[in-house]
């Protein structure tokens, strides 16, 4: 798994340290360090229900990693699962 310092959901950027991986279908996980609060998860899923675009800062790679959605997210044992959507 490949390191992770920054996560942009659309325009909003979320500080998070950790690993994340990118499967074939395009489903991205991320397993952070810290787990995000229950507020900050909270506070995405209500004003986030359906991403269009994220983006990484993975600190071994210079341009950030773009991944066009739509996507949707959920929270399983503390790991961030992305997973693209059908549009």
């Amino acid at each position: 798994m490949a390191q992770i310092t920054r996560l942009f959901l659309d325009q909003d950027e979320l500080s998070i340290f950790g690993r994340y991986s990118v499967r074939l279908d395009q489903t991205i996980v991320i397993e952070p360090v810290r787990q995000l609060t229950e507020t900050t998860f909270k506070r995405i899923m209500d004003t986030k229900p359906t991403i269009s675009k994220i983006r990484i800062k993975n600190p071994d790679v210079k341009p950030f990693l773009e991944y066009p959605g739509p996507y949707t997210f959920k929270r399983v044992h503390g790991v961030l699962v992305f997973t693209r959507s059908v549009s």
